[in-house]
């Protein structure tokens, strides 16, 4: 399995704002089912876009991250227009989206 900081350093790369399960595993080397276990494991540390990849796929990345790379006004409208989910409030989510994974402004 992974090591969550590996996991962390993919989903805060600066060339990209989201990423999916699919390019994580992909770039680890690892399972799809891997990486969602970890996800599940640190939700409160991750967030879930509402607004999925072009492909269907769950788009994620760290709060952390997400506070770099977005303005704080977009982030504001966001947390009214429900673009973005706290996976905590939506664990769910990533256990579901084992099925499928692509980036927004990301590779896989």
């Amino acid at each position: 399995m992974p090591k969550w900081e590996d996991v962390v350093q993919l989903l805060e790369n600066p060339k990209y704002k989201w990423r999916t399960i699919r390019g994580v595993a992909k770039e680890l080397n690892s399972s799809q089912e891997e990486i969602l276990q970890l996800l599940a494991k640190h939700e409160n540390e991750i967030i879930k876009s509402s607004i999925p990849a072009e492909s269907g796929e769950g788009l994620y990345t760290t709060r952390r991250h997400y506070q770099l790379m977005t303005p704080l006004f977009y982030r504001f409208i966001s947390s009214f227009a429900g673009n973005v989910t706290s996976s905590s409030s939506s664990s769910s989510s990533i256990s579901e989206s084992s099925s499928s994974s692509s980036e927004s402004n990301s590779k896989d």
